[in-house]
C-alpha cells in the first residue's frame, strides 16, 4: 500500500476505490445473514434469501411469504419491522429502538409497511426504509466521509440520497445484488439495460422496479414482454456501460453484443454473456418515490450454463468491512 493509500485509510477508513464493487454471486464466502424482528415481540424470521431490494429513493424492500404461513399472519398486523444484518449466528440478547436484536449485528434497518400484494400463492409486503445504522466503518470515518460527500460533484442525472437514506442504501447493498440485463424488443429493434432491483417471488412471479420517466420503464409498459438475463461476472464492465440505455430508444441489433440463440418463446435477443434467463410478461405495477415497481408473470425460466458464475455487486463500505475482517473477497473494479 502506497503512502496516499495509507493516508486515505487513516482518514476515511477506506482502501476500496469504487462505491460499488462487482463479484461472483455464488463465490462469496461468509456473507451476512438477514433476520427480521418486530418491536417488543419475541419473533424472529430469517429473510436472507427471500427479501427483495426494490428501490433506493426511498429505500423499498419487499418481504414475501407463502399464504397462511406464520410469517404472513404475523406481519399482517404489524406495520414496523427491523432487518438485522449479522455475520454468523443470531440470538435475541439485547434491544435496539425497541426491537429485539443481537449485540453482534453489524447493521440494522427499520422499515414501515407501504403496500401489500397477493401474487400466486404468495403475499408480498412492501416496506419503506425509515432509519439505518451500520458498523462497517467506525463512527469517526463515517463522519469524515459524510462531510466529504457534501463536496463531491455528481453527474446531472445522478440521484442524490439525502440524510440517513445514504446509509440505508449502503446497508441494503451489504447483500450482493444480482446485476441482470433486461432485453426489450418490438420484433426488429431492441434495447438492453441492466437492473439490480429485481427478484423472484416463488416460481411463477417476478418483481422489479424501474425509474419513473425513463425510457426503459416506458418500453416495459408498452411492449409488456421482456427477458431478464443473469450474466457472467466477466460481463461487469459491459453491464455498467449499458446503464445509459435506461434513457435510450430501441435500436438495431448491431449496437449490442448478443448471444447466438434467442429466447425460447418470445424470440428476443439475449446478451452474449447470458448464464440463465427468464421470459416475463408485465401484468401490474404501483409507484413509490422515483420507482415504478412492476409485477411480471414468469413465462419460462432456462439455465444455459450451470458452472458459470453470475454477476453481482456490493457497496464499498461492506467490501471494506470484509477486508478489515480478513474475509476472503475477490472484487472486480471498473
Amino acid at each position: 500500500m502506497g503512502f496516499k493509500d495509507q493516508l486515505k485509510k487513516i482518514l476515511t477508513g477506506l482502501t476500496v476505490p469504487q462505491e460499488y464493487c462487482c463479484l461472483e454471486l455464488e463465490n462469496l464466502e461468509g456473507g451476512l445473514r438477514v433476520f427480521l424482528t418486530l418491536k417488543n415481540q419475541h419473533f424472529l424470521a430469517e429473510v436472507s434469501q427471500s427479501h427483495l431490494f426494490l428501490g433506493y429513493k426511498p429505500l423499498v424492500i419487499g418481504l414475501s411469504f407463502t399464504m397462511n404461513s406464520a410469517g404472513h399472519k404475523k406481519l399482517e398486523t404489524e406495520n414496523d419491522v427491523c432487518l438485522n444484518f449479522v455475520y454468523g449466528t443470531f440470538e435475541l440478547n439485547t434491544t435496539w429502538m425497541g426491537f429485539p436484536t443481537d449485540k453482534r449485528v453489524v447493521a440494522r434497518l427499520t422499515l414501515r409497511k407501504i403496500h401489500k400484494k397477493i401474487v400466486d400463492d404468495h403475499v408480498v409486503m412492501f416496506y419503506e426504509g425509515t432509519f439505518g445504522r451500520h458498523e462497517f466503518l467506525n463512527p469517526i470515518h463515517q463522519f469524515i466521509n459524510h462531510q466529504n460527500e457534501k463536496f463531491k460533484r455528481r453527474p446531472a442525472d445522478n440521484v442524490g440520497l439525502p440524510g440517513n437514506l445514504q446509509d440505508q442504501v449502503r446497508i441494503a447493498y451489504a447483500i450482493p445484488r444480482s446485476i441482470a440485463v433486461i432485453t426489450i424488443s418490438d420484433g426488429l429493434l431492441l434495447n438492453m439495460f441492466p437492473t439490480d432491483l429485481h427478484g423472484p417471488v416463488g416460481d411463477e412471479v417476478y418483481v422489479g422496479s424501474l425509474r419513473i420517466g425513463g425510457k426503459a420503464n416506458e418500453q416495459v409498459e408498452r411492449y409488456k414482454k421482456l427477458v431478464v438475463s443473469e450474466v457472467e461476472t466477466t460481463f461487469y464492465k459491459k453491464a455498467y456501460k449499458l446503464g445509459k440505455n435506461h434513457m435510450s430508444t430501441l435500436s438495431g441489433k448491431d449496437r449490442f453484443s448478443v448471444y447466438h440463440e434467442r429466447s425460447e418463446i418470445f424470440n428476443i435477443p439475449l446478451p452474449d454473456a447470458v448464464v440463465s434467463y427468464r421470459e416475463l410478461r408485465q401484468v401490474d405495477s404501483f409507484d413509490h418515490g422515483i420507482h415504478r415497481i412492476h409485477f411480471y408473470e414468469v413465462i419460462s425460466h432456462k439455465v444455459l450454463y450451470q458452472d458459470r458464475r453470475s454477476l453481482a455487486h456490493i457497496h464499498q463500505y461492506y467490501a471494506q468491512w470484509r477486508i478489515d475482517q480478513r474475509l476472503k473477497t475477490t472484487l472486480f473494479f471498473r
